[in-house]
C-alpha cells in the first residue's frame, strides 16, 4: 500500500518537473535573479552567460549604482532592457544603465522613450526603456546602472536572450516569480 502512494507521489512530481522543464523552454522568460543592491566595482554582479536570458532584480537610493559583469570570448548579439514594474510607476524616480567595454562606453540606456511592456511568464506589468540589441565584440563589458531621481526605486536589468533552464531550476523560478509578483525582492534602500 505505501509503495504504491510513494510510487504514486514519485510519478506526480516526475510529471511536474517534465512539464515545468518544457513549458520554462518556450516561456519567452528570463532566468530571475536577486543579487544584493548596491553592488559596487569591487564586487560587481558577474553574469555568468550574456547569450542566456537572465532578468536580475534590483532597487537603488538616488545616486546609487549597481555594477554587472561579463566577459565575451567571441562576438555575440546581446539584448539589453532595463524596467520598472509598473506598481512603482507614480515613483518618478528612474535608473540608467551605462556599458562599457574595456573602459570605453559603447551603450546607455534610459527612460526617455519608455513604454509599457507586459511579461506573460511572471505575469507582471513593466515599464521599459527600449530594449537594445547590442552586437558586442569579445571583451570585458561592465554594466552599472545608477538611480536617478529623488526617491529609492526598484529596476530589472534584462539580458540575453538564449531561454535555457534546467529540470533543477524549476522550483527556483517558481519561487523567482512569487517574489516578484509580491514585489518581495529587496526593498528601496536610503
Amino acid at each position: 500500500m505505501w509503495k504504491r502512494i510513494a510510487g504514486f507521489v514519485a510519478l506526480i512530481v516526475v510529471v511536474w518537473a517534465a512539464e515545468g522543464y518544457f513549458s520554462a523552454q518556450t516561456a519567452c522568460a528570463h532566468d530571475p535573479r536577486f543579487p544584493c543592491s548596491p553592488r559596487g566595482q569591487d564586487r560587481p554582479v558577474a553574469i555568468p552567460d550574456a547569450g542566456k536570458s537572465w532578468a536580475y532584480y534590483g532597487s537603488l537610493a538616488d545616486g546609487g549604482s549597481d555594477y554587472y559583469q561579463f566577459d565575451l570570448p567571441a562576438q555575440l548579439t546581446v539584448p539589453v532592457n532595463l524596467l520598472v514594474d509598473e506598481r512603482d510607476a507614480t515613483n518618478a524616480a528612474r535608473p540608467a544603465l551605462s556599458i562599457t567595454r574595456d573602459g570605453t562606453t559603447v551603450a546607455r540606456i534610459n527612460f526617455r522613450h519608455a513604454e509599457k511592456f507586459y511579461e506573460p511568464f511572471s505575469r507582471e506589468a513593466y515599464i521599459a526603456a527600449p530594449e537594445r540589441k547590442l552586437l558586442l565584440p569579445a571583451g570585458h563589458y561592465v554594466l552599472t546602472v545608477t538611480m536617478g531621481g529623488v526617491a529609492a526605486q526598484r529596476y530589472t536589468l534584462a539580458i540575453g536572450e538564449a531561454e535555457r533552464f534546467s529540470v533543477f531550476e524549476i522550483p527556483y523560478v517558481l519561487g523567482a516569480i512569487h517574489r516578484i509578483r509580491n514585489l518581495q525582492y529587496l526593498p528601496p534602500r536610503r
